[in-house]
């Protein structure tokens, strides 16, 4: 490593250290790097231009808006509902409806974090009240609110198909089925606790009929059915998808009377933030990959493992450790952003499908999200039950065992993933 690398690292190491923002971290040091190294600065701004003048990037504040919508309008109450209908009379009833609640937000939202915000502010009171420990709560709703991003509609896959040239419904349909497993992985973890007697039995609690609460939610769970669906179908792209799920989103809640103008501000205002913050670490992330790539970075790590291993689900597992160490502390959008460009020319040199590896990163990223010592949906569900951050991470390592266990099937099954794309094909 030259002297000029290692001030950038220190540099980066420093502005983290110090509370910087994400995209502070990576662009500032970089944009140093390509200063001091003689590089005309006018690069600078056209690399972080160009990699923020994506056409696709459309489609992220408009999913994103389609999923506050669906928040603030209150129609996460109408998948509790139908979930208690579903699995309401099993053991531990309320933790299986937390976990199926989750699974049915997820095609809805798209985002982990409003996932477990909006669940936990729902359950946290009701499994108390039935004897649920509000430690097990915060810790069952963040590990189901993982899902979020894996289950289509997911922003997280477009900003995936962006940096790695991916066909974004291709990466949608791969989701679903890991997505699905995850939740059975984690669902068994509950029986299990369940026939241990470490769960309250509240089988004889009253469970709302099916018919009724499936029409209810019948409104929430068309809609990644017709964007998916009218994606893959070729009846609009997946900008116009985006679109049409705000406008379907925006239909639903004025149709129920249950949007107002001020919760439409809040969705709105919200959307921006997080987008902006996104752009720039889009923007500073390049800067990155192109010092990453000039130096020749990937391509030396690449030989190397090619010394040690040829067969690339070594690399896999190689490369999931790695992801689960970022996790903790990174959010996914910006793990994302710097480490598709640093590992894509490895996996495409060992023959790795992008599609199956974008599933595969994704998950990864997910499951650190619920990893101490960090893990930003197990701190936002502790916060909302009101209970200390350590007695959540406790109650979450066997749900993070399972996560895990699930994310080493689809890592080397990876018919998992790609068996619903091929279909469609």
């Amino acid at each position: 490593m030259s002297i000029l690398s290692l001030m950038a690292v220190l540099g980066a190491l420093g502005l983290l250290v110090f509370g910087a923002p994400i995209w502070v971290v990576i662009g500032l040091p970089s944009a140093l790097y390509i200063l001091v190294d003689g590089i005309p600065p006018e690069l600078i701004v056209q690399r972080m231009f160009n990699s923020m003048d994506q056409f696709l990037l459309l489609a992220l504040p408009l999913f994103m808006l389609a999923g506050e919508i669906m928040n603030a309008a209150g129609l996460t109450h109408r998948l509790v509902e139908l979930a208690r209908a579903l699995m309401g009379r099993m053991r531990a009833g309320l933790a299986m409806v937390n976990l199926g609640t989750n699974l049915m937000m997820a095609g809805m939202s798209g985002s982990a974090l409003a996932d477990a915000s909006a669940i936990a502010t729902l359950m946290t009171p009701r499994m108390a009240e039935h004897g649920y420990r509000r430690s097990f709560v915060a810790a069952i709703t963040a590990a189901g609110s993982i899902v979020g991003p894996i289950i289509p509609p997911s922003v997280v896959f477009i900003l995936y198909g962006v940096l790695a040239e991916v066909s974004v419904i291709d990466l949608f349909l791969a989701g679903i089925v890991p997505g699905f497993l995850i939740v059975v992985f984690q669902m068994v973890v509950v029986q299990i606790q369940a026939r241990r007697g470490k769960l309250p039995d509240e089988r004889q609690i009253d469970v709302p009929p099916l018919r009724p609460s499936l029409i209810r939610a019948i409104p929430v769970l068309i809609m990644p059915i017709v964007i998916v669906g009218g994606i893959r179908g070729g009846v609009f792209t997946p900008i116009e998808g985006a679109a049409v799920a705000v406008g379907y989103g925006v239909v639903v809640a004025l149709f129920l009377r249950s949007l107002s103008f001020a919760d439409a501000y809040k969705s709105l205002l919200q959307v921006g933030r997080s987008v902006g913050e996104i752009l720039l670490m889009i923007a500073s992330a390049s800067l990155l990959s192109w010092i990453l790539v000039s130096e020749q970075v990937p391509h030396s790590i690449a030989g190397v493992m090619e010394t040690v291993t040829t067969d690339p689900f070594v690399l896999l597992l190689v490369i999931n450790l790695v992801l689960l160490l970022v996790g903790m502390f990174l959010d996914n959008f910006a793990a994302m952003v710097i480490f598709v460009p640093f590992f894509l020319p490895m996996i495409q040199k060992y023959g790795i499908d992008p599609v199956h590896f974008g599933v595969v990163l994704n998950v990864n990223l997910m499951i650190g999200a619920i990893t101490p010592p960090v893990g930003l949906c197990l701190f936002v569900t502790s916060r909302i039950a009101r209970i200390p951050f350590e007695d959540a991470a406790r109650e979450v390592l066997p749900f993070l065992f399972a996560s895990i266990a699930a994310l080493l099937v689809i890592t080397f099954v990876p018919a998992l993933s790609l068996t619903i794309p091929m279909l469609f094909k």
